[in-house]
């Protein structure tokens, strides 16, 4: 009789067993899809600060020089909202990798908050 009831608990310990090797797995590739998406994010980041000064170049050689009196030429007050947005964009992933850290609930991506604005106060 001892046998009998030995098998289901053998048979529930393999299951669980398996279980576990099925989360380790999903929990290996999770990293690995994070550690590519950090490479990406760093990727992208670099290629819109280049696009960036590209774009603030395009528009100083096709804007006219203006004198000192008018005030500032189209080319700087642009230059300076691409510097200002690429600012803004670090600022915001900075903001999310710290509410991921301080609360677990907070590591979905940062476009999937809550469209009636509940969340974190």
């Amino acid at each position: 009789m001892a046998a009998t009831a030995r098998e289901p608990l053998e048979t529930a310990l393999t299951r669980v067993a398996d279980d576990l090797i099925a989360l380790r797995e999903a929990v290996d590739k999770i990293d690995h899809g994070q550690n590519a998406l950090l490479a990406n994010g760093e990727s992208l980041s670099g290629q819109i600060e280049s696009l960036s000064g590209l774009i603030a170049h395009m528009i100083e050689v096709l804007t006219p020089e203006r004198l000192e009196q008018e005030g500032p030429s189209i080319a700087d007050l642009l230059a300076r909202i691409l510097t200002q947005q690429s600012g803004m964009i670090l600022l915001l992933r900075e903001t999310h990798a710290i509410l991921a850290r301080l609360d677990p609930a907070a590591r979905v991506a940062p476009d999937a908050a809550p469209a009636n604005g509940a969340g974190h106060a």
